[in-house]
């Protein structure tokens, strides 16, 4: 059975083993969110509390920032009525089965949101066709099953440059930036060199450095995202070390950088088990080596661990091979470095 809303904020806050007083704010805060009274939040806490009760600690993640997150999510109202109609309306495209429409009836419910996805479903409102959903709907695109069954869909737009700073940069004679079919928001630079940039600016990264192939962690973490969805695409397992009816959310995917070292965290919804964020990092001087997983936690973790940092080691040997090859240079290029955000080459 899915979760109603708060219970879902119920699972974030208790997806690292434990409920921390920040968390038990945040839920305060999510109870006035959603309007619901003092007694029914009771029961569905002890429904939900006698259920955790019966397992172990699910995850190495943190609850409090999932939680967090979410919460912040919900804010984005004006997005969410639309959005949860284009998403009843490619419900019945992929096909909606009785206990589905049910359980997702009943979450969207809890969100104040029924209306509009029984709207996107009988068609009784015009519905935009679906391209993506505020990441506060991502448990109901879960349950609608959209996750796989809706690929991302970029509208074709005219021939576009960034004003932004530049995310990438590559120093060859033989380089010129070219549109990324695989990378839509990621837009040539008009310049002397070879650079894009952020559409509009809406990503802001650091200064970059001086070497002959420079990309930022946030163009890493889009690859990453992009990497995940095309798996999907083709049918395939997301991450290996995974159940088959557990699910990713790649939209949740983060990168993170400390030293030398890239931290990579994303959002599993493990079923009944709930939603969990675990995370992995690759230490990147030379070529990238898995920090090991931290220590007591149980062997289908240390997989998910493992699995994670082997999808952060794929995209970092990957995207430098995409990026040349979108410049047009056919060059070898050095083990990857960390300064500050950015992973750098030396093309040799």
């Amino acid at each position: 059975m899915a979760p109603t809303p708060f219970e879902h904020g119920l699972a974030l806050a208790w997806s690292d083993g434990a409920l921390s007083r920040n968390g038990a704010k945040m839920l305060e805060t999510l109870q006035k969110q959603l309007g619901i009274s003092d007694k029914e939040r009771a029961l569905q806490e002890q429904a939900w509390l006698s259920e955790i009760s019966k397992t172990e600690r699910r995850s190495f993640g943190d609850g409090d920032q999932i939680l967090s997150e979410w919460l912040e999510a919900l804010n984005d109202t004006e997005s969410l009525s639309p959005a949860a109609r284009s998403m009843g309306r490619a419900a019945l495209d992929v096909g909606l089965s009785k206990t589905g429409w049910s359980e997702a009836l009943q979450f969207a419910e809890g969100l104040g949101l029924a209306a509009d996805l029984a709207e996107g479903v009988w068609l009784e409102k015009e519905a935009e066709p679906l391209d993506g959903w505020p990441p506060a709907l991502d448990p109901l695109a879960i349950i609608l099953g959209l996750v796989i069954s809706v690929p991302g869909s970029v509208s074709k737009k005219e021939a576009q440059y960034s004003n932004g700073t530049p995310s990438v940069s590559i120093n060859h004679p033989d380089a010129s930036p070219s549109h990324l079919s695989w990378m839509p928001n990621l837009l040539p630079i008009s310049s002397d060199g070879c650079e894009w940039g952020w559409e509009e600016s809406s990503i802001e990264d650091t200064n970059m450095p001086t070497n002959s192939l420079n990309y930022s962690h946030s163009v890493l973490m889009a690859w990453i995202r992009r990497l995940v969805t095309m798996r999907k695409d083709r049918g395939e397992i997301g991450l290996s070390g995974l159940p088959e009816e557990c699910q990713l959310v790649p939209s949740s995917s983060e990168v993170k950088f400390n030293g030398d070292s890239l931290t990579l965290s994303m959002i599993v919804d493990l079923g009944d088990s709930g939603l969990v964020k675990p995370w992995a990092s690759v230490k990147v001087d030379g070529e990238p080596e898995i920090i090991p997983a931290p220590e007591g936690i149980s062997d289908n973790w240390v997989k998910i661990h493992d699995a994670l940092a082997g999808l952060l080691i794929t995209g970092i040997e990957t995207l430098p091979r995409q990026l040349l090859l979108a410049s047009g240079t056919e060059a070898s290029i050095s083990a990857p470095t960390l300064n500050g955000s950015w992973i750098v080459h030396d093309i040799v």
